[in-house]
């Protein structure tokens, strides 16, 4: 049982408390500023460092010791008089155990001191509250006082006034509007963090309040915890209910300083962190730690361990910022485990965000505009996904089932990873500084091997742009593939059955034993828990480029710019330059290293190359990647060029189609290119088709 405190056992602790060095300076800085500043902070370390049992007692009792803690305070600071004016004590840095998440806050928690961490998910606009309001009676212009503990307005029930009359009958009362003592009063709604839950839970959500000079500060996607009172209203029904809504009145507020603040690693963590990253195997066992369960993509899986360790975000003397955070698209066939891929991956991520884009829009991925319902209906801000997984991972599948309009919001969140909201009257910024891992289907269904890759893609160029890497996963019948993946899945259902076994039953004909040696492979060399620390701690690093590593990738991307025939193509870009950079940065952090070697650039321009080969590779060995970014190869744009010779030198009637195939072959181009040219023509509207099968220049 917790000990037992008077009111002036409370009050000799904190007058003892507050005249140490530092609370006392504090006090004399609010004495001398007031009311510009009005708060003292304590930290709770300080209380429980001082008196173990009434550090308890203070978070099971906190209003009655606040109140007192207030007024002891109020007694060193003689200039403040005005009724309602007050000084308040906001306290700091609670214990761990103090620490409650959402959705286990239960009837005991009411009227104790708790943190709730989270996001700050929707944050209305200040708005006064009147907390003394001043009443004049109409007959004697008496002043009367009224306090305003709740949100309903008191008036008073009669004049206090000695003399005359007015106190013995009823009497109108005018409210002083303008003399009347108002608070700054922000509604927050916070939910949990997502790298908390696990296995698909529904995030859950509490209303805090924050009033005085603590209000204003925090903005929507912020990661906050919240420090206060846990209380309960009554529903707001015409029946009076028994069942309570709880919210949290705010103390103070603390933002999150470091990314990845919720990992909490011990000194034997530390140490076993330090262990993995000296393993000569480390990269090969992170990428096989990587969902074993799906078989081969082992460049997938090792540009995707690199993206989860992410390169370094760096700011120029300038002030420009430059993203350290890759972006990787799946381009696949249906079956080939894209949407088990990305949900394994917003699950060890130590800050991961899984959506999908065919159910979410615009506002579900950036940002909505909701009206709050804080009285006026006015409207307010609440962060989408890419918010939320801000220094995470955002998982988004099906990103080509996105309506064009929700696309285009992720253009900038994707390049200067902030998101500009202009809706409903509102203009804000808002941060969203994560990576993000993509998976789409081919515009058919499924890949075909007679058309080029681009025509199938059914993205637009910009933003395909934006991906640091874009891998296509095909399906194809090939025999011993098939067998191979065959084997591994039925295995990886076998190790399943096996796993969920009674312990110790016999069965016939299955050796449970066998089979989990056999089926070894299939199990991460590293547990999530593990991997997600290591992640964690790797942050802390900031690796730099070694001179030898800086001429690897310089030579690199010099070779593949030279592969430019005339000029005519572009084989690589400045955009592909800065994948290097980030790619061989993040494999410097798996190391914790903290320099990037010739090691880590062989490894960026090996899986550089790889992508490049498969997506943006051209009929003569080399690259072109406007085939990819800009929607129409060089070939393509010859073929352009061709077309516009022939209407120049035959095109002064309508020209059919066979007529344009007959002179492009004539000139040496393939019937295909002739069509594809013919088509891009049309779409951009440089020809015009004045009837069904003939053309005709605009």
């Amino acid at each position: 049982m917790a000990s037992t405190f008077q009111d002036n056992e409370i009050e000799e602790f904190w007058s003892e408390l507050f005249s140490g060095d530092s609370y006392r300076s504090d006090i004399n800085d609010i004495a001398s500023n007031y009311p510009q500043r009005k708060s003292l902070t304590v930290d709770f370390e300080d209380i429980s460092g001082s008196n173990i049992d009434f550090s308890i007692y203070v978070l099971d009792y906190p209003d009655r010791c606040l109140e007192i803690a207030k007024k002891s305070v109020m007694s060193m600071v003689p200039n403040v008089l005005r009724p309602g004016d007050d000084i308040k004590v906001r306290i700091t840095n609670l214990p761990r155990d103090a620490t409650v998440e959402v959705r286990n806050l239960r009837a005991d928690h009411l009227g104790k001191l708790v943190a709730v961490e989270g996001l700050a998910r929707k944050v209305t606009t200040v708005k006064p509250r009147m907390t003394n309001a001043l009443y004049r009676c109409a007959r004697c212009f008496s002043e009367i006082w009224i306090p305003q503990p709740g949100m309903i307005r008191k008036e008073p029930l009669m004049c206090n006034n000695p003399e005359g009359s007015c106190n013995r009958q009823a009497t109108r009362f005018i409210l002083d509007e303008k003399e009347s003592l108002y608070v700054d009063t922000q509604k927050i709604e916070i939910q949990e963090s997502p790298e908390g839950l696990r296995g698909g839970a529904q995030p859950e959500r509490l209303t805090g309040y924050v009033e005085d000079d603590i209000a204003g500060l925090v903005t929507a996607g912020n990661r906050i915890t919240l420090n206060g009172i846990l209380r309960s209203e009554e529903k707001s029904d015409r029946d009076k209910s028994t069942v309570f809504e709880i919210y949290l009145d705010v103390i103070s507020v603390e933002f999150e300083q470091h990314e990845y603040d919720e990992i909490i690693i011990t000194a034997e963590d530390e140490q076993r962190i330090l262990e993995m990253s000296r393993d000569p195997e480390l990269f090969d066992n992170i990428v096989h730690s990587i969902s074993p369960s799906i078989y081969g993509l082992d460049m997938v899986k090792q540009a995707i361990a690199l993206q989860l360790f992410g390169g370094t975000h760096k700011e120029m003397d300038d002030g420009t910022v430059m993203r350290g955070d890759m972006h990787i698209l799946l381009m696949g066939d249906p079956g080939v485990a894209k949407s088990q891929l990305l949900r394994y991956m917003s699950m060890l991520a130590p800050r991961g965000i899984y959506a999908s884009g065919k159910s979410a829009s615009a506002a579900g991925l950036t940002a909505a505009a909701v009206r709050d319902d804080f009285g006026d209906g006015r409207w307010t801000l609440e962060a989408g996904a890419l918010v939320l997984a801000d220094k995470g991972l955002a998982c988004i599948d099906e990103l080509d089932k996105m309506t064009d309009q929700d696309r285009s919001s992720l253009h900038e969140a994707m390049e200067s990873q902030k998101i500009s909201v202009a809706k409903a009257g509102i203009t804000a910024t808002l941060q969203c500084r994560c990576s993000m891992l993509a998976a789409a289907n081919p515009k058919y269904g499924r890949f075909e091997s007679d058309m080029p890759l681009s025509d199938q893609i059914d993205l637009p160029p910009a933003l395909m742009s934006r991906f640091d890497m874009i891998f296509v996963l095909t399906d194809k019948p090939d025999k011993k593939l098939d067998r191979d993946i065959s084997k591994h899945i039925l295995s990886t259902h076998q190790r399943g059955q096996a796993r969920m076994a009674p312990e110790g039953e016999k069965f016939e004909d299955v050796d449970i034993q066998k089979i989990m040696e056999r089926t070894d492979n299939i199990r991460p060399v590293y547990d999530i828990e593990t991997l997600r620390k290591y992640v964690a701690y790797s942050k802390r690093i900031n690796p730099i480029m070694t001179d030898k590593a800086m001429d690897l990738i310089q030579n690199s991307y010099l070779g593949i710019r030279e592969m430019s025939k005339d000029g005519g193509s572009v084989s690589i870009t400045a955009r592909q330059l800065e994948a290097f950079i980030r790619l061989s940065e993040a494999s410097a952090k798996m190391r914790l290293s903290q320099t990037v070697t010739e090691d880590d650039a062989k490894r960026a321009i090996e899986l550089v190359e790889y992508y490049l080969r498969r997506i943006a590779g051209s009929d003569d060995g080399g690259f072109d990647i406007d085939k990819l970014m800009s929607g129409v190869s060089s070939k393509d744009r010859k073929s352009v060029d061709v077309i516009r010779d022939i209407f120049n030198a035959f095109g002064a009637n309508d020209m059919s189609l066979d007529e344009i195939i007959q002179h492009g072959l004539e000139m040496g181009v393939e019937k295909e290119e002739i069509t594809r040219a013919v088509n891009n023509m049309n779409q951009a509207g440089e020809i015009f088709c004045p009837r069904p099968g003939l053309y005709r220049r605009t």
